[in-house]
């Protein structure tokens, strides 16, 4: 699984081993016990890379060997592309700037995005 946490100091991106149940749960129970508002719904993140980065292609021949709506790219400029995932948004409020996107994706998938992420931190 990958979880995006998204905070007043930027975005950052890991791969998790837990599921998206357990992730959940476990942060549900916490809310609970502090007596903290959550929300959790449906939603989609996105983030850039450059377009040039060295595995943009594989993940491009992923998507279409495999046709899947949890992952998006789009090529915003000449420069960047956007990876959008289909997923859980989880955060104090519905207008939450703050918060975490979690999301569960085919295991090369997530792999791929998620070493694309570290190589350009």
């Amino acid at each position: 699984m990958l979880k995006l946490s998204y905070t007043d100091y930027g975005l950052f991106l890991e791969q998790v081993a837990a599921s998206l149940d357990t992730v959940a749960t476990q942060r549900v129970m916490l809310a609970v016990h502090v007596g903290e508002t959550l929300h959790l719904e449906a939603s989609r993140a996105a983030f850039l890379l450059p377009v040039k980065l060295p595995g943009i292609t594989h993940l491009e021949s992923i998507l279409e060997t495999n046709a899947t709506d949890a992952i998006a790219l789009t090529n915003v400029d000449d420069d960047f592309v956007e990876i959008s995932l289909k997923g859980t948004w989880i955060a104090s409020s519905a207008n939450a700037e703050s918060g975490t996107f979690v999301t569960t994706l085919a295991p090369e998938s997530e792999q791929l995005i998620y070493r694309l992420w570290q190589v350009t931190q």
